[in-house]
């Protein structure tokens, strides 16, 4: 085989194999990262896959939460209290990042 094909073949593939290994988070990164959320939902605005499906459905998810504290900043302090107790730090972490991403500092 020439040797200049080999290796247009070889630069090709590590460009392919490269271009695929963009670091995917799950829902629960997601909802307690919201500024990774914000960037992978831009994203995702260009692309259709299962992974931006699960961004959106995090990004939409976040976004009533958001809502939620804004019509009700009492209730977010009960529902995070309630998650404390019940020892479920997936939801505290999520509604302390929902308080965060909302604070005025």
């Amino acid at each position: 085989m020439n040797p200049m094909i080999l290796k247009i073949f070889l630069v090709i593939s590590c460009i392919f194999l490269l271009s695929g290994c963009q670091q995917q988070h799950d829902y629960a990164y997601l909802m307690q990262h919201p500024e990774v959320l914000q960037k992978e939902y831009e994203n995702c605005r260009r692309i259709t896959s299962a992974y931006c499906d699960e961004v959106v459905r995090a990004a939409e998810d976040f976004r009533v939460l958001v809502l939620q504290r804004s019509e009700n900043p009492e209730l977010m302090g009960w529902q995070i209290m309630q998650a404390q107790q019940k020892g479920d730090e997936q939801k505290v972490r999520t509604l302390y990042a929902v308080v965060r991403s909302t604070s005025q500092e």
